[in-house]
């Protein structure tokens, strides 16, 4: 059995994590090679682009390792609270690792992941669940991937 030191194996852990970084060009790349995708600007950090006719746009900083997908749905401050109650079930209850989110009173369907292990599938799944969210807004609120309720 080989002995290992807490030194070597951090410094593996290292290597092997900086070789793998997702960068926002792979993203970019990603989404100009979808079939379902048609840029409309581009730069550095920022992609805004349809996919599957909704208008989406991918945010990211190498700098803080983060990126996110958005798209945005209506003006949140118009919502009824029932509506308002449902976006905070979804989020709990229907949405995978998208969310309904708000800023400045618009309501966003986003996924927010750390750019660095972000893997292709990853990026697919949070795109297919931004878009899912805001399809299913007013209906099921669904990322449509996941229910955890508990419905009989």
């Amino acid at each position: 059995m080989k002995k290992h030191t807490l030194k070597g194996l951090v410094h593996k852990h290292s290597l092997e994590s900086q070789a793998s970084r997702t960068t926002q060009e792979e993203l970019t790349n990603l989404v100009k090679a979808s079939k379902d995708t048609e840029v409309l600007e581009e730069e550095k950090g920022y992609l805004f682009f349809k996919y599957l006719g909704r208008k989406m746009v991918l945010l990211s900083d190498e700098n803080h390792d983060r990126m996110r997908i958005i798209s945005s749905i209506t003006s949140y401050s118009n919502l009824a609270p029932k509506i308002k109650d449902s976006l905070m079930h979804s989020n709990f209850h229907l949405a995978l690792d998208a969310r309904y989110a708000v800023s400045e009173d618009v309501l966003y369907s986003a996924f927010i992941h750390p750019l660095s292990s972000l893997t292709k599938e990853d990026f697919q799944s949070g795109l297919s669940q931004v878009y899912n969210l805001v399809i299913s807004f007013g209906k099921t609120y669904s990322s449509g991937q996941l229910d955890f309720t508990n419905k009989k």
